[in-house]
């Protein structure tokens, strides 16, 4: 029986379908000849299906919501070399790296890796099943649409997404590695795709900065892995130090300021203080907008840090999916067995 605080995820269920759709255009696109903005938006439309059928499996019991997140994973995963070639290269002009040295090491690493990766790219969109993405084009929106679920369970949902975001957060400020860094980049990617097909309303009022936020994360993910790359090519004896040190004082000058700006931004110091702030260490400002955020999650989401109804991840998904058995619509089959 519906009860009456029950909604209807139709904001989620137009994002699925939007972003099935997309995910066929663009891999025809794609397909064709394999340039960068058609591979970038093939696999954008991937994450955003996984996103999607992540949050899905959490308020609905059906395995094709597994398989689903399984097969753009391992799509999205047989084109990741080519998408990382493609973005490097795009970094080598405003980095002067085109030329000398160090630019025809990166050009000769970049030319040998894309051969490769443009094979494992091809291969991975030659195993796009597409007649089965479109029967879950045509049924999963569908389906979405008439899962009931309260807005404050969804908000359940997408807080512990932001949990995480905090806690990677607090992780990057005591240990800033490339490594927590990529970690949080990943994690605010999936709260920014979960919050704009969850809670519209709330994605509105904070897409400007959550888009900036994961603009810069990918910025400085992009520049660690050309510092990485750097290094590595600086073992050849054909390179030499000065070289490689002078391209690497380049690439780490942009990737402070990315880390700069982020927490600029996270802090919303400029806010307060104006845009002249500066910034000593990110240990010393605390991530002022996920908390802020978190804060408007947890009202929405009836939880109480102090005592109340604060729920485990785990405790949160049981009480999702406890309300959308397996078989609720009588006149509908118990799960969609031509999706799979």
């Amino acid at each position: 029986m519906q009860r009456e605080d029950d909604i209807h995820v139709s904001a989620a269920s137009y994002a699925l379908e939007r972003s099935l759709g997309r995910a066929l255009r663009n891999h025809k696109r794609a397909l064709k000849k394999l340039k960068s903005d058609p591979v970038h938006d093939f696999r954008v439309a991937l994450r955003r299906c996984r996103s999607l059928a992540e949050g899905f499996s959490a308020i609905d019991p059906d395995p094709v919501w597994r398989r689903l997140r399984k097969a753009a994973k391992r799509i999205q995963r047989g084109m990741s070399d080519l998408r990382d070639v493609q973005v490097l290269q795009n970094w080598l002009k405003p980095l002067k790296l085109v030329s000398g040295p160090a630019g025809k090491a990166l050009a000769s690493h970049f030319e040998k890796k894309e051969r490769v990766a443009r094979k494992e790219a091809r291969t991975a969109l030659n195993s796009f099943h597409r007649k089965r993405w479109k029967r879950w084009s045509r049924r999963l929106p569908a389906r979405a649409e008439l899962i009931p679920v309260s807005e404050r369970r969804l908000a359940q949902l997408v807080l512990e997404q932001l949990n995480r975001v905090v806690e990677l957060h607090q992780q990057w400020s005591k240990q800033a590695s490339a490594e927590n860094w990529h970690e949080l980049r990943v994690t605010v990617k999936r709260f920014r795709y979960m919050v704009e097909s969850f809670l519209p309303e709330k994605s509105e009022a904070w897409s400007t900065q959550l888009e900036q936020a994961q603009d810069l994360l990918g910025e400085g993910h992009d520049l660690d892995v050309l510092h990485a790359l750097l290094l590595k090519l600086g073992r050849k004896k054909s390179l030499r130090k000065t070289n490689v040190t002078q391209s690497l004082r380049r690439v780490d000058a942009e990737a402070r300021k990315r880390r700069k700006e982020y927490v600029l931004l996270i802090s919303e110091a400029a806010q307060r203080n104006g845009t002249e702030t500066r910034i000593h260490v990110a240990e010393s400002s605390p991530p002022a907008i996920w908390n802020r955020w978190r804060a408007e999650l947890e009202a929405l989401a009836s939880v109480n840090r102090r005592g109340g109804e604060e729920l485990s991840s785990s405790t949160t998904r049981r009480a999702l999916r406890a309300r959308a058995p397996a078989n609720q619509y009588p006149d509908r089959p118990g799960r969609i067995s031509s999706a799979r």
